[in-house]
């Protein structure tokens, strides 16, 4: 299997942000080469797509994401909500507003998604991508500050 190009940072200046950052522009474009680029080289890679099953490795997740691409490129605006950070590892609770044709008319949904990425060798990669349905409304509206998660 060919080495995947690297994107364009050294593993001393690219950030979780940055991958963060590409890995969504990567869906609006369509691109999914540049979009597994952004993958640690690991097959404990996972990606759940929203009410989709469990991709685990490099293969499953690229024929999910070329699945999806099948329609399209995605317009996803990500809002990071929570981010977590330490030296070698970082997560991202975000939350996606998507853009979807209902009865032939654009329409904006909410998901709710975590991004994890690990400091590697090649510099941040991601290792995971969870998305979950959200809601018809924004996830942030719907919550009260007395609501609890768990």
């Amino acid at each position: 299997m060919p080495r995947r190009k690297l994107p364009p940072q050294t593993p001393w200046t690219n950030s979780p942000d940055d991958v963060e950052a590409a890995f969504y522009d990567a869906l609006a474009s369509g691109n999914l080469d540049a979009l597994m680029a952004l993958w640690a080289e690991d097959e404990e890679i996972c990606c759940i797509h929203p009410g989709g099953q469990r991709l685990d490795g490099t293969a499953a997740i690229r024929d999910g994401f070329a699945q999806l691409f099948s329609n399209g490129a995605l317009q996803i605006n990500a809002e990071v909500q929570h981010r977590w950070h330490s030296m070698t590892s970082a997560t991202h609770s975000v939350v996606e507003r998507v853009q979807v044709e209902v009865d032939g008319k654009p329409q904006w949904g909410f998901v709710l998604a975590t991004n994890a990425f690990v400091q590697t060798a090649s510099g941040w990669r991601m290792v995971l991508h969870h998305a979950s349905p959200g809601t018809p409304q924004t996830p942030l509206d719907a919550m009260t500050p007395g609501d609890m998660l768990h």
